[in-house]
């Protein structure tokens, strides 16, 4: 098995895998069988992955502190994902999963299993913010 520290390798290995893998902006999205969009960045020395959970803004505002609350205790029981913030469009905040590895040694196994469990975290945030979702 080759090295997997550049994107087009772990384009490579995630397609052998029965993912997809598509590329906009140097970002790769990596769809899992269910349908689940995760997103990458490759640089020199690690992979950042994150997938999109929700918009602060489709969130009841009025239980902001609460649900961070929530959401950092969260962070100790899915480790090593974790929750974010991201802050990259100033009038749209969106609470994120996120989680990295080094690229240096990574191996195949190491990269299945982060993207495991990144997707099973997806269901255990999906359980903690539904109750502060805004009505629609």
């Amino acid at each position: 098995m080759s090295k997997l520290n550049t994107p087009v390798d772990i384009t490579v290995f995630l397609d052998e895998q029965g993912y997809s893998v598509s590329t906009e902006d140097e970002i790769l999205i990596i769809q899992d069988e269910d349908g689940l969009n995760m997103f990458a960045v490759v640089d020199e020395t690690q992979i950042e992955f994150m997938i999109d959970l929700c918009s602060v803004n489709d969130l009841d505002t009025s239980r902001l502190e609460e649900i961070y609350g929530k959401i950092l205790d969260q962070n100790t029981e899915i480790l090593p994902t974790c929750f974010g913030i991201d802050s990259s469009e100033p009038d749209d905040h969106h609470i994120v999963l996120v989680d990295s590895l080094a690229t240096e040694n990574m191996d195949s196994n190491e990269l299945l299993l982060a993207l495991d469990s990144l997707a099973v975290n997806v269901v255990t945030a999906h359980e903690l913010l539904l109750p502060y979702l805004k009505q629609r």
